[in-house]
């Protein structure tokens, strides 16, 4: 009896002390999820309404429009247009079952013609990367058509993560025309995002690359906006969000150009299909650049292009050997050829080497100078000239005896004097500075072949051979300079920088680089002859006659070591006694200057003079 009362006793305690330790569990739970829910609702409670309402509200970048470039009337020259890029948010995909989906059904949206939309190992790249940036946009197809936007837009519930947005990219109006003076935009590098200028970008801008694109980009950049937007549990934008801070993007500046489009249509069309070369046309009064051609052509809405479409373009560019990238008339460098007469003459004057009446051996189709004998270009020769006839018909003869007597030192000076030998200080990037050569520089460059300076060298630099290189910018620069007579002004495409309200913030001053003088009696010489070049009916650039205007000019042919035909060159100013255009044209492989280089300085000149023809 009494042990079964002792059992009952002890269960019965057993029970009451399993009962507490139940209620002191149920207890502590309960005081825990109190004490967290104080936790969430009060002491955290702004931390978690914030965050709360990140989830709901995503800041988004308003990316500003690029400004525009126009000519120097007012016509737009490159301007933007609305670009779609389908875009992965990897955050939005919250597990890996929601990433997979995802993924897989990417890969089976096709084309109408069955082929996949995405590769997929491109694809894989693109959410390997959103791994470690799961807060940065994965481009996963940019510039996207409106069919391929249509077919996104159709899958949208199902594709959660994926966005269409739309941007700014530039649009080139007139394909090729001017696109070396342009140049491109293009996505930033990671190289360039780590330089200091380049702080405020972030990977996937788009930056200026070449041309004026480049030289100006701060100026075209503009200011992004930012606004709030709400997005669903998908990740969608549902609109913006009331009560929000909204900055309005500020757009970039426009350039207006010194460039006259209907004078650069001309030229960018003189030139004939399949040849290689450069115009320039510019104001010698205070360095306008009028107009600039380089061909082969580049189209540089190629570099607007998604990716996959630009990297074949990009190929085909770069691996092209004809080197459209190429801008020749500030990067590629010639002989000067017979143009460089105008130098060699104006330092025999200047030097009061020779006078108006000064002549030397008869040229019979060469010139003997100790064991080499140097032709002229004309076999027949040329007779007995001056000056201004050796000019006018291009006297090789006459010039290596000229050359002799002046000497390279002196030649060089009076090219110094009028820009050659050095970069002009054009404001688009890659200018080279051509080539003005003394004994000791010739010396050094050639030591290991053991070639010293000597006399004979002047025969080739005196009519503009040898070592001896030029741009198409210098030789227009340099005969409008000599022309004008009041210096030589930097070349230059800035007129106006505009606000996108169309007020005018700042205006290009003409830039005097040097003085670019000599003697008004040795100028006038040098003028004569350049009058009879073109105006005497025996001169070399008859074909570069506008009537109604008095034209001067110089014509070359520079020899070609890697071509049958000669380089064509042709310098022109007009008028020539108060000279409001200068002119250089430059084929390569073409033949005589005069028969090639000088109709197509004709046709600009005539369009310059005589507008209301067509």
């Amino acid at each position: 009896m009494f042990s079964t009362s002792q059992e009952t006793e002890n269960q019965r305690h057993e029970m009451n002390l399993k009962s507490l330790v139940f209620v002191c569990v149920c207890a502590m739970a309960f005081t825990l999820l109190i004490i967290r829910l104080l936790q969430l609702q009060y002491f955290e409670y702004e931390n978690n309404l914030k965050r709360a309402e990140e989830n709901r509200i995503r800041p988004v970048t308003i990316k500003a429009s690029r400004g525009y470039i126009l000519d120097r009337n007012g016509v737009v020259l490159v301007r933007n247009r609305p670009s779609y890029q389908v875009s992965l948010r990897y955050n939005n995909l919250k597990t890996k079952e929601m990433r997979d989906s995802v993924f897989n059904r990417l890969l089976k949206i096709t084309y109408s013609n069955g082929k996949r939309l995405l590769d997929s190992s491109s694809l894989a790249f693109s959410f390997e990367r959103g791994k470690w940036q799961k807060f940065r946009l994965q481009r996963l197809i940019e510039d996207a058509s409106p069919e391929i936007v249509a077919l996104f837009e159709e899958h949208s519930e199902e594709l959660p993560g994926i966005e269409i947005l739309v941007e700014s990219r530039r649009d080139y109006p007139f394909g090729s025309h001017g696109a070396h003076i342009f140049g491109y935009t293009s996505e930033i590098s990671e190289t360039e995002l780590e330089l200091p200028e380049n702080e405020h970008y972030v990977m996937g801008d788009r930056i200026g690359k070449k041309g004026l694109e480049l030289s100006y980009e701060k100026e075209f950049r503009g200011e992004n906006g930012s606004k709030f937007v709400e997005v669903n549990a998908m990740g969608r934008e549902m609109g913006a969000v009331e009560g929000m801070p909204f900055i309005e993007p500020v757009s970039g500046n426009a350039l207006v150009t010194t460039i006259d489009w209907k004078l650069q249509q001309v030229a960018e069309t003189a030139i004939p299909d399949g040849l290689k070369g450069a115009i320039v046309a510019l104001n010698p009064r205070n360095g306008e650049i009028y107009a600039m051609v380089s061909r082969p052509p580049l189209d540089p809405n190629i570099f607007s292009l998604e990716k996959r479409e630009l990297h074949k373009a990009w190929a085909s560019v770069a691996l092209d050997t004809a080197k459209p990238l190429t801008n020749r008339a500030i990067s590629g460098v010639y002989p000067p050829a017979s143009v460089f007469k105008l130098i060699t003459a104006a330092a025999g004057l200047e030097y009061n080497v020779i006078t108006e009446h000064s002549k030397y051996k008869t040229c019979l189709g060469g010139y003997k100078f100790g064991n080499r004998y140097a032709k002229c270009w004309n076999a027949r020769g040329h007779g007995v000239l001056n000056v201004v006839g050796a000019l006018r018909e291009s006297c090789d003869v006459f010039f290596y005896q000229l050359g002799l007597d002046v000497g390279n030192k002196r030649i060089s000076e009076i090219g110094r004097r009028f820009g050659l030998g050095s970069a002009l200080g054009v404001d688009i990037p890659g200018e080279r500075s051509g080539l003005l050569i003394d004994s000791a520089t010739y010396e050094k460059w050639f030591e290991r072949r053991g070639w010293k300076w000597s006399s004979g060298e002047i025969l080739n630099i005196a009519i503009g051979q040898g070592a001896l290189l030029i741009t198409p910018l210098q030789q227009a620069a340099m005969a409008g300079s000599i022309a004008w007579g009041k210096g030589l002004y930097k070349p230059h495409f800035l007129k106006e920088i505009r606000n996108p309200e169309g007020e005018v913030l700042r205006k290009f001053a003409p830039e005097k680089i040097s003085e670019g003088k000599i003697s008004d009696k040795a100028r006038d010489l040098v003028l004569k002859g350049m009058d009879e070049v073109v105006n005497s009916p025996h001169g070399t650039g008859r074909r570069a006659i506008v009537h109604g205007v008095k034209v001067g000019g110089k014509t070359g042919s520079a020899e070609n070591p890697h071509g049958d035909k000669t380089h064509a060159w042709f310098a022109a100013v007009a008028p020539l006694e108060a000279p409001e255009i200068a002119i250089s044209v430059v084929l390569e492989n073409a033949g005589g200057g005069g028969a090639m280089a000088a109709p197509i300085a004709q046709k600009i000149l005539d369009a310059y003079f005589n507008p209301e023809v067509k």
